[in-house]
């Protein structure tokens, strides 16, 4: 799943750009619906991807997903213009969906009451290296061999990820779970479980995977302009952004198991919830600073509310759903 996300990021890195959307055929406004139509099309993908994975083994789902993300970045890679980005982009919606929803099926099959909180974190943990991986690389890939060579070189390496998982990848389906028969129709979806947990998290991922990571980059550029120039090296703008969102989510990675892992401990995961998301509105409001030092430590503990909501989320779930609902919801 780290390995998935380098296209992904790529675009959320560098496409806000004009330099980067203007070559690709774009508009600015196109930017914009292009870096959130992947997110509203998972409202619909995502209530698919947990009936499936409630009814169907999970090997097979989670290795067409990583495929799918490969030939996302092929698209993207030779595209020019709106709708084959915009098709691109819709399908990687689907691909998440399949992988997210999978991911934390995954973690919950092979998790017990004592250590659903640990594992989530630890799981939001890789996720979030995938970020900064994912972040750093593309920038660095789009101004070491342009924004089409970075994304091609993405392609080949998600695909290959893909392949590995083919020959590797474990079914962890329980033994334990429903049969198919046993398994009601996506009519039956725990909303009154999932809802209060899922609230929080549409408005982190609002805000910090939204709007943040979308305009990192010229965030970045009202400080520092085109490039940043120290005296012994002068980096553009691009690797910057990435470079910085690779930082970025290391506060993130730390707070993610670190949240869990507190969760566990107390016995109750709201008010490590309520703590997160604190801090994360603190952080927010720093970074509209106008001294430089000030906005970047607004940004780095601002991310520690990403990591914390979506590990504790999936562990508060957990908690309140039977196996057989636990995909959907």
């Amino acid at each position: 799943m780290v390995l998935s996300l380098l296209g992904d990021n790529t675009l959320y890195t560098v496409l806000p750009d004009p330099t980067i959307w203007s070559r690709a055929g774009l508009t600015l406004g196109w930017v914009g619906v292009l870096l959130g139509v992947n997110r509203i099309v998972r409202l619909i993908f995502n209530t698919w991807a947990g009936v499936l994975f409630d009814r169907l083994p999970r090997r097979g789902l989670l290795i067409g997903s990583l495929a799918l993300g490969a030939v996302c970045n092929v698209i993207y890679a030779v595209a020019f213009g709106p709708v084959p980005f915009l098709i691109g982009r819709i399908l990687w919606g689907a691909a998440w969906s399949g992988l997210w929803i999978g991911g934390n099926t995954v973690i919950l099959d092979v998790s017990t009451d004592a250590t659903r909180g640990r594992n989530s974190g630890q799981f939001q943990m890789w996720f979030f290296t995938g970020v900064a991986v994912g972040a750093l690389l593309g920038g660095a890939f789009t101004d070491l061999f342009g924004f089409r060579g970075g994304l091609w070189i993405s392609a080949a390496i998600t695909g290959s990820a893909a392949i590995v998982w083919f020959f590797k990848l474990p079914e962890t389906r329980s033994v334990r779970d429903k049969p198919p028969s046993e398994v009601r129709s996506w009519r039956d979806f725990p909303i009154r479980e999932s809802l209060p947990a899922a609230v929080p998290v549409i408005a982190v991922r609002f805000v910090f995977a939204g709007v943040m990571a979308a305009t990192t980059i010229l965030w970045l550029e009202q400080y520092v302009g085109r490039q940043l120039s120290l005296t012994w090296i002068v980096i553009p703008l691009a690797t910057l952004t990435g470079g910085f969102s690779a930082v970025r989510v290391v506060a993130s990675i730390v707070g993610a198991p670190l949240a869990g892992r507190a969760s566990d401990r107390m016995g109750r995961r709201w008010p490590v919830m309520a703590i997160g998301l604190a801090v994360g509105a603190m952080g927010a409001w720093l970074m509209g600073g106008a001294v430089i030092w000030m906005a970047v430590f607004g940004a780095l503990i601002a991310a520690v509310t990403a990591g914390s909501a979506q590990a504790l989320a999936p562990a508060i779930i957990g908690d309140r759903v039977d196996e057989a609902r636990q995909s959907r919801a």
